[in-house]
């Protein structure tokens, strides 16, 4: 450690040398060989065109070397100064136009130089990097599960387009893989971050392909509160930091753009906003006053995508304009800060939603193989905990964790091939793009790929793309993620090296942090380890990663004798002397990490015996318990100011802005897990499905907020009157000739991703989904409110009425005409929506299926199943869409598919009995029902081999969604008879 100190002084003292001969030897050099750089007089027109016109005797060539000489000196100051200011002040460094080496330089020399001041972890997050080096976050919300037959998730097929199936004619972004939620989580949307000098026009040519596109983002963001608190209300008004929803076709999102002007000369554009010379976004992301502000009892919209606000300073009126939300998982830290450029907002609020949602589909996954056909699995009645479900979905998108992980599993499989053992992490700093390891003291050299961070005690790996398959995932479980820094990058900490953490502050807010942390980590997708949780029965149900303590008593004893046996595999066996390294080099050792979490404050003894059980052992425990004492060696202090909750981290001495779960949250998701660990099945027209029962298959009020449409009741109306009878004429409306063209049907698909075709036109993402919304509402149709609540970003943020009848038009000439030469939206005097000469092909389904069962007709049932292409809704989620009505399909299906299996094989026709299981298993992979129904038929037919592949491929499935990986005990029993009984003649 002590060479390590000499080597950090000794470049310290370089940099300071270098830093002072820079700054005061250039200009005493320049001086003494060119003089000073004020010029002695000023030259007149004729001594200029004389020195132009003449030749040159080298008195003009030395001119200009000497002005340049002192320009860039000046520059180089201008930089250092810059750099000192704002690095004092604990801010992002602006970028200087211009000056982009000067101010790398500086900023490099300055970092070296204050190597010798200060803890590492604390310089690390000093040294924030100019604003221009701060790359693009990599999209990461498309669809994440792989669609049958190769082909993509959204497809909106015109009438004339010809696409067949499997070569959609409008494509999803591309999967990302590598992490265990991406097999079960489908999520719509990839994300941008806005840079300096960015239009809306040259982002949607960049990565959409066609700059009037930005229609499709503007589209998908107005109405949004923006990360500085602005809302998006006109396409040519963005600030740099902005995070916009981006359609699911968007390229090249992780890719790094190049610099982009301040000032844009015009676009090859129809709209005059673009098309004549216009500025890109500005330096400052300051708001300007045409942007809008949320009102008093609003949230910030869209935090599912969102980012921690950009470095911003904002009045004080600005700053409290943005309430605490209050849907659930939203976030004190999501609201408007002026400190940094930052990540998701929601990143926290969204590990947790990624973590709830596995969970539920584990549960439930375990409700489904015990319904019986005919019947439904239990979900939740009341209403609110049914839309915490749709939140989760809307929040849900990759977190923190998974790319801290990401670089833990690289960091494990490089330090066991080099043969090192682990470094003591305190903690990572997750940027996008990249990962910097805080380490408790400077360890050396990293082992590639990770390379010195700006201090010998953090190690940094940039991130990529590409999935790999590493042999070390679980070097580090117990990652918590804390909350963000005021550069916007957000701070995880080690459990396991913190070893015994207290939480100290108002008793809220402790108790806020206390469960969003057990939410956190008992939902969690990662690693395994084992939680002793003490006051959190509404997570009981959550998984076997918990284990319920009825006290700390209980909880004290049950860790004595983990402590117990870790302390004897260490002594009996040989290997590292850290816990932690023991899990790296003996993989196939028990080692594994138990966390005791407790909302039940400790007694001064049973504290002492905590810190005493779980400082013993060098790592396999870990503790996080309110208490106000200085004896434990870790702290969590909460506080808050007028911005929100401060969370003060030691160590290593940071502080973050904490993203802390609302208790009536915290309930409702227990609710649901509850809910979900039920394995009694209900009646199809039992609650919640009986709202579902008729023709809609959107319950009364579908997506609307009534305090929303309190208000936006008259304004709506008043502007929506133009749409009874024929639909007005706009300067959105499509061609006349285009309208005017009448296709004899147009087809909403469901069952599989979404399609819609025989329309005129391709349409845009949010013109589907207006059109899919009016589908599913069925004759009852959706009052203009509804539908405004229905389109708008999230349940709080309707879209504006202007808005949406543009959207209606449009949608209107891209759909065209219906044979009758009405339109195929139509507006009664009610101001009801509805959908004219448009068909449905789950309505389809259900008339095929029920005269299928009822007549046990095999021609029905296959003519039933013949359209269904994938997963109900495959790669498309829109907030508004109630859980219940995919539950229910889903079931149709399986149970149409199981049933006509069944009677296939009755009928001794058992290579169409396995055709008809794979049908269902394509619509859900996980019914077990339609394996054990594959299992048999071929059996059969005497194919055993594929009796067993269908075996292998029924447990990978099971694997994704399984709480314990195994099969249901039905499906591995068939599987031992079927296996042991002799082939059938």
């Amino acid at each position: 450690m002590t060479r390590f100190r000499v080597l950090d002084g000794l470049r310290a003292l370089l940099a300071a040398t270098v830093l002072t001969a820079l700054i005061a030897g250039v200009p005493l050099v320049l001086y003494a060989l060119a003089g000073s750089p004020l010029p002695a007089h000023l030259p007149g027109l004729g001594e200029i065109g004389h020195a132009l016109t003449h030749r040159d005797d080298g008195t003009l060539f030395l001119a200009v070397v000497k002005v340049v000489s002192w320009a860039a000196w000046a520059g180089f100051v201008a930089s250092t100064l810059v750099e000192l200011t704002f690095r004092i002040r604990g801010r992002a460094t602006p970028h200087l136009p211009g000056l982009g080496a000067a101010q790398w330089l500086s900023a490099q020399l300055i970092s070296s130089v204050a190597l010798a001041a200060g803890s590492p972890a604390a310089l690390v997050m000093a040294a924030v990097p100019p604003a221009a080096m701060v790359a693009a976050a990599p999209a990461a919300l498309a669809d994440t599960t792989a669609a049958p037959d190769g082909h993509d998730p959204l497809r909106f097929a015109g009438a004339n387009a010809s696409s067949p199936f499997g070569q959609p004619t409008m494509t999803g972004a591309k999967a990302t893989s590598g992490q265990a939620h991406a097999r079960v989580l489908r999520l719509t949307h990839a994300a941008y971050h806005v840079r300096r000098g960015d239009c809306l026009w040259t982002i949607a040519e960049h990565h959409l392909g066609d700059g009037d596109r930005y229609t499709e983002i503007a589209d998908l963001n107005t109405g949004r509160a923006m990360t500085d608190g602005a809302r998006f209300t006109q396409p040519d008004v963005i600030r740099p930091g902005w995070v916009l929803r981006m359609p699911a076709t968007a390229t090249d999102l992780d890719r790094p753009q190049p610099p982009v002007a301040d000032r844009h000369p015009g676009h090859p554009s129809d709209t005059p906003e673009f098309s004549r010379p216009h500025d890109g976004a500005p330096s400052s992301p300051q708001p300007s006053a045409s942007q809008e502000f949320p009102k008093a009892g609003e949230q910030p919209a869209a935090v599912g995508d969102a980012a921690p606000p950009t470095h911003t300073p904002q009045t004080r009126e600005a700053r409290i304009s943005a309430p605490e939300p209050t849907a659930i998982l939203l976030t004190d830290g999501g609201e408007a800060e002026d400190n940094g450029p930052s990540a998701p907002v929601a990143a926290f609020a969204g590990g947790v939603a990624v973590g709830s949602l596995l969970t539920l589909a584990r549960l439930r996954h375990a409700q489904r193989q015990s319904r019986r056909r005919g019947r439904r699995i239990t979900l939740p009645t009341d209403r609110d905990t049914l839309r915490t479900e749709q939140e989760l979905h809307r929040l849900a998108a990759p977190d923190a964790r998974a790319r801290a992980r990401q670089a833990l599993a690289t960091l494990g499989d490089a330090t066991a091939a080099a043969g090192r053992e682990l470094p003591h992490v305190l903690g990572a700093r997750v940027c996008p793009d990249a990962v910097e390891l805080l380490l408790a003291q400077p360890a050396g050299t990293p082992p590639a790929p990770f390379t010195q961070g700006r201090t010998k005690a953090t190690w940094r790996i940039d991130l990529n793309s590409e999935a790999h398959a590493y042999s070390n995932g679980d070097v580090l479980p117990a990652l918590l993620t804390t909350g963000h820094l005021d550069d916007g990058h957000a701070l995880l900490v080690n459990l396991e090296r913190l070893q015994t953490a207290t939480a100290t502050g108002p008793d809220e807010l402790v108790d806020r942090f206390l469960t969003t942390a057990a939410t956190e980590l008992i939902t969690s997708d990662g690693p395994w380890f084992d939680v002793l949780a003490v006051g959190f029965p509404e997570l009981q149900a959550a998984g076997t990663r918990i284990r319920p303590c009825t006290d700390l008593t209980e909880a004290l004893g049950l860790l004595a004798d983990r402590a117990r046996d870790l302390r004897g595999g260490l002594a009996t066996s040989d290997g590292p002397a850290d816990v932690a390294d023991r899990r790296l080099h003996d993989p196939d050792g028990d080692w594994t990490l138990t966390v005791l979490i407790s909302r039940n404050t400790p007694s001064p003894d049973q504290l002492a015996r905590l810190v005493d059980t779980v400082t013993a052992l060098p790592g396999g425990l870990a503790a996080l318990v309110p208490a106000d004492a200085a004896s434990a060696p870790a702290r969590f202090l909460i506080s808050q100011d007028d911005q929100g909750p401060l969370l003060n981290v030691t160590p290593p001495g940071l502080t973050v802005r904490p993203h802390l779960m609302p208790l009536e949250s915290y309930q409702r998701l227990g609710e649901l897990f509850t809910a979900a660990a039920d394995t009694t099945d209900v009646a199809v027209d039992d609650p919640p499905y009986d709202a579902y029962a008729g023709e809609s298959l959107l319950p009364p009020a579908s997506g609307a907020n009534g305090a929303a449409i309190s208000e936006l009741a008259d304004d709506q109306q008043e502007h929506v009157a133009f749409e009874v009878g024929e639909p007005a004429q706009s300067e959105a409306a499509e061609p006349e000739s285009q309208r005017d063209e009448a296709m004899e049907v147009v087809q909403v698909s469901i069952l599989g991703p979404l399609e819609i075709t025989g329309t005129v036109a391709d349409l845009q993402p949010k013109m589907a989904e207006l059109v899919l919304a009016l589908t599913l509402a069925g004759p009852s149709g959706l009052r203009n409110v509804q539908l405004a609540a229905m389109m708008g970003p999230d349940p709080d943020t309707p879209k504006p009425s202007d808005q949406l009848r543009q959207l209606i038009t449009r949608t209107r000439g891209k759909l065209g005409k219906a044979p009758d030469g009405q339109a195929r939206i139509r507006c009664d005097s009610a101001y009801v929506y509805r959908t004219h000469a448009i068909t449905l092909d789950w309505t389809r389904f259900q008339e095929l299926a029920d005269r299928g069962a009822k007549r046990n007709s095999t021609t029905d049932l296959w003519d039933a199943l013949a359209l269904v292409r994938g997963p109900v809704l495959d790669g498309c989620y829109h907030w508004w869409l109630e859980n219940p009505v995919i539950e229910n399909i889903r079931a149709e299906i399986v149970d149409a598919a199981d049933l006509l299996a069944e009677l296939e094989l009755d009928a001794d026709r058992p290579d169409r009995s396995a055709r008809a299981a794979r049908q269902g298993l394509a619509s859900d992979p996980y019914a077990e029902q339609l394996w054990r129904a594959l299992m048999r038929a071929e059996y059969e037919a005497g194919n055993m081999s594929r009796v067993h592949e269908a075996w292998k491929a029924c447990l990978k499935a099971v694997a994704e969604v399984s709480a314990d990986g195994d099969p249901h005990p039905e499906t591995a029993a068939l599987y031992r008879r079927l296996a042991a009984a002799r082939r059938p003649a």
